[in-house]
């Protein structure tokens, strides 16, 4: 069984651009992880990096990588904080760190492939799937016009029930195929483009018999065109599923595009021969706190994948949200496979536990009190006379003074060895948890400016705001352009055989060069 690496964090390797490049071009197991504050990874970061931000890097840790091995390639933009990062990292999983010396100012300086944006290679893909797919399309002025028989929205249900269209019904893409209204007309959409595409093809891929449109721009191109979007939504496509099984529609899938599956005897293989693979639970339903559901993963893989070339097994209570999963993953160039019933189930990573000490009134008599969780928990409720300071701003701090900094309970441990390394020599942290209700504050509050740990990109566009909404619509279309310039589109044709899918990551940084 792999442990993580506790080596020293001294010992790290630090690499240069030419070499960052050849480990990227190799098909080999690599995470390519930006680890600067959220909102300056938004605004541009390295076409395909993952963002595990310093502000919050535990909680992206989990979500993005498992027990799997392989290289980690850590670009930040502060030296100290990128090698306490690479050090996290280091010590919470099984990855090797690589850093790139000079960070993303080098990156840049040579000239590498960048884009901004939230959940790119999805919105990216997307955007491949409509050219190369077989996708109808339709105006909101025409949807308006000429309403269908059916019109499904296909986010998650706790998006839908926000804001939708006018007579949607709520569907989740991977449960399409089980609709029981055939030949009828259907207008499928999302609140802007790829997951309505995703959905129309999803259609396709399931043969369904029946006249089916992608209402372009969603509800954002619904709002440009003149139209009103509705709220507090609750109708579900519940009593429009046909009678047969989930399993049989998902077995068509299997079939028609010979999906893999991961028996117990190609998991224990994999095992003897330590080939490392990721387990991941899917569930439109969400029956578990570890389920993804197949839509959020497909719009935004890049918040729960973060390991290129390797296996990924997909399991989950329903068969089709599995098979749609899968096959999605593999035409976005993941090794992904189904996990077969009889497979045993996978041994839970142990975490550790933190006792939370027992509040003492003296920390209060610190020259300054800071708190690091997140910026909407801290204006939520926060320790009467806190500060909002995020970790990627420690190095800001003076040396002197007597710091009480207040965590999330994962953060603690982390916290303090920064602390130590930034020479913040009388520090203390404590959890949240601890404080008394009494030094609670409750009122609402604003922070000065945007916080680093939100993104700020269109971010009004779904409450109004149409120039926002237009320019987030013209940045969807500008992503394939984007790759083409910098090396070639790295996904296959939609109707491409998936016998062998290539990690996009590979497949684009073998084009490019400095």
């Amino acid at each position: 069984m792999v442990t993580p690496n506790n080596a020293p964090h001294n010992n790290i390797q630090h690499i240069q651009i030419d070499e960052a490049l050849e480990l990227l071009r190799q098909p080999q197991r690599i995470a390519f992880i930006d680890v600067r504050d959220r909102r300056a990874y938004v605004d541009e970061h390295p076409i395909f990096s993952v963002n595990a931000p310093i502000d919050s890097i535990e909680l992206h840790i989990n979500q993005l990588f498992g027990g799997e091995a392989g290289i980690a390639l850590v670009i930040g933009d502060n030296p100290i904080l990128t090698d306490w990062a690479a050090a996290v990292i280091q010590t919470t999983t099984c990855l090797a760190p690589r850093i790139l010396d000079g960070g993303f100012n080098a990156w840049k300086m040579h000239q590498l492939p960048t884009w901004g944006g939230e959940y790119t290679p999805s919105k990216a893909f997307g955007e491949w799937v409509e050219i190369t797919g077989k996708i109808n399309n339709i105006t909101p002025q025409n949807a308006i016009k000429k309403p269908p028989q059916y019109q499904f929205d296909v986010r998650p249900f706790t998006e839908y029930r926000k804001f939708s269209l006018p007579n949607s019904i709520h569907c989740s893409t991977s449960r399409l195929g089980a609709l029981s209204i055939t030949n009828s007309s259907i207008y499928v959409h999302c609140a802007g483009r790829t997951r309505g595409i995703i959905a129309a093809q999803t259609l396709a891929d399931q043969d369904f018999k029946a006249s089916i449109y992608c209402i372009t721009g969603g509800t954002q191109g619904w709002e440009l065109a003149g139209g009103i979007r509705s709220f507090n939504n609750h109708k579900s496509a519940d009593e429009l599923f046909s009678e047969e099984p989930m399993s049989q529609h998902a077995n068509y899938l299997i079939e028609k595009f010979n999906l893999p599956i991961a028996t117990k005897e190609c998991e224990s293989s994999w095992t003897d021969s330590k080939t490392h693979f990721r387990i991941i639970t899917v569930g439109e339903d969400q029956t578990t706190d570890q389920a993804i559901s197949p839509t959020t993963l497909i719009q935004s893989t890049d918040q729960y994948l973060g390991t290129h070339n390797m296996p990924i097994v997909v399991q989950g209570s329903n068969q089709l949200d599995c098979a749609v999963s899968v096959l999605w993953l593999r035409r976005m160039g993941w090794d992904a496979w189904l996990r077969d019933e009889s497979a045993p189930e996978p041994v839970a990573r142990k975490r550790s536990t933190i006792k939370p000490l027992e509040w003492n009134d003296q920390w209060l008599s610190a020259d300054r009190i800071i708190d690091i969780r997140s910026s909407n928990a801290f204006k939520t409720s926060r320790l009467s006379g806190s500060n909002w300071i995020p970790r990627s701003q420690f190095h800001t701090l003076p040396k002197s003074g007597r710091y009480l900094i207040v965590c999330n309970p994962s953060q603690i441990t982390h916290t303090e060895t920064l602390i130590n390394e930034l020479n913040l020599s009388d520090g203390h942290c404590i959890t949240f948890d601890t404080i008394p209700k009494k030094h609670i504050d409750s009122c609402a509050i604003s922070l000065e400016s945007h916080p680093v740990d939100q993104a700020l990109f269109f971010p009004d566009r779904h409450q109004g705001n149409l120039e926002h909404a237009q320019g987030y619509l013209d940045w969807e279309h500008s992503l394939l352009p984007t790759l083409k310039d910098d090396g070639e589109i790295p996904w296959q044709p939609i109707d491409h055989p998936l016998d062998h899918p290539i990690s996009h990551l590979t497949a684009f940084y073998q084009k490019v060069h400095i």
